[in-house]
């Protein structure tokens, strides 16, 4: 059995994501090369869990519970710590720039313009019961206007830096923390869905052309928009995979079970002849008779859901005017994504390239890298990797967030 350490010094860190159909707890080493090796994953079917958000505390304990066991046990190993990811409608964004004087003789920036600029991004008014999740620095601006991500050594007589604040209702991410520390495990950090998700499916090089990560889960779509290598944008909308099933459910007459299945083992977006055969046979259950679906029937309910989504994506974008900075594709991930048809209909939908992010680089384990479900989870190791090697002052990053770490303080969690 290991714990945090092993005898080598490596670091074990541990990534939670609990979403509305699963828990998955993703266990990986972080070498003293810096590189990170998944070991394993624990999962377990969600309950308590709607939307992303925790709507029956215990029934939520239950699923985490039994994930982490499960990851325990497959990982020989004793979780005290994790990182959790976040999610929900009620998380916004806002993207804020402040300004300091450069006063001494030579004009050169230093880390106390640096340290400056991040005191005031931390004094951003929110609205009444909100609390920040990430303040993601973007760039630095001299003078002349001039973007910068190393302004240190450099002349100018003031210094701009912009943030993007990503910030939710305190009581619901209060609620999301103390579900996990009430069962004895620390939360050391958390992350935005869509920003965790992001780190699995997005290279630097993506991040920097501009590109837009979709993370579609089954209670919610999160997505982040990046443009020269920075955050610009980020969203969350209540519709996901089990709102198709329900749409299935409905039109065709089963129960959500039945649909789910269904769903999962014959959805498709587009039917044509071609496609294969005209009908499929759901096999007579204990309260349900045999029934033939017609799949074209089938794939326009689902059809219907899926391009609703897409386009609820496409028109915020639209109306914060940033598809002009979207030089890159439109990446697809997270288990809703799996069905067939997707990228077609995405490719209709958005005015740039897209892509489906179904294969995951991670060293390690190779069970989980063609499995888009696990983005988010996946992607918060990455993360979590990036805050235990952080420098004093990371670029771009922020350590465990001070403010989530203050809340976690406040209630007795951290």
């Amino acid at each position: 059995m290991f714990s945090i350490f092993n005898k080598n010094d490596s670091e074990i860190i541990v990534a939670m994501e609990a979403g509305t159909s699963k828990v998955t707890v993703a266990v990986a080493e972080l070498k003293s090369d810096g590189t990170l090796f998944l070991i394993d994953v624990g999962e377990s079917e969600s309950a308590g869990i709607r939307k992303g958000e925790i709507v029956d505390y215990y029934q939520a304990q239950k699923s985490i519970t039994a994930a982490i066991a499960e990851a325990e046990k497959k990982t020989d190993s004793e979780i005290g710590e994790v990182f959790i990811s976040l999610s929900g409608s009620h998380i916004d964004s806002r993207t804020v720039r402040v300004k300091t004087t450069i006063e001494n003789e030579d004009h050169l920036v230093s880390s106390q313009q640096l340290d400056d600029l991040n005191e005031m991004a931390q004094t951003t008014v929110l609205p009444a019961g909100q609390m920040v999740i990430h303040e993601l620095l973007q760039h630095y601006y001299l003078d002349n206007g001039q973007a910068t991500t190393e302004p240190q050594g450099l002349s100018s007589q003031s210094l701009e830096a912009s943030y993007h604040i990503i910030h939710g209702m305190q009581t619901r991410l209060e609620t999301s923390a103390r579900c996990v520390a009430d069962l004895g495990v620390a939360v050391q950090g958390c992350a935005l869905a869509s920003f965790a998700a992001a780190q699995a499916v997005l290279t630097a090089e993506q991040k920097e052309l501009g590109a837009v990560a979709i993370d579609m889960g089954a209670g919610v779509t999160d997505y982040i928009v990046y443009h020269n290598g920075a955050v610009v944008h980020t969203g969350v909308i209540a519709v996901g995979g089990d709102h198709m099933t329900q749409d299935i459910s409905l039109g065709l007459k089963l129960s959500f079970p039945r649909a789910e299945q269904l769903k999962k083992l014959h959805g498709l977006l587009f039917y044509t002849p071609s496609s294969g055969p005209e009908t499929v046979t759901l096999d007579r259950q204990m309260n349900e008779d045999e029934r033939v679906i017609y799949l074209q029937s089938l794939a326009q309910i689902m059809a219907a859901r899926q391009r609703e989504t897409l386009e609820l994506v496409k028109s915020d974008l639209e109306k914060n005017d940033l598809w002009p900075l979207i030089s890159g594709k439109v990446f697809l991930t997270g288990g809703a994504s799996r069905v067939r048809g997707l990228q077609r209909m995405a490719a209709q939908v958005f005015p740039v390239p897209v892509q489906t992010a179904h294969e995951l680089t991670f060293e390690g384990d190779q069970t989980y890298s063609k499995r888009p479900d696990l983005s988010t989870v996946l992607g918060l190791l990455r993360y979590a990797q990036r805050i235990r090697m952080s420098a004093p002052r990371p670029k771009g990053w922020r350590k465990v967030q001070e403010s989530f770490k203050d809340m976690l303080g406040a209630v007795r969690l951290f």
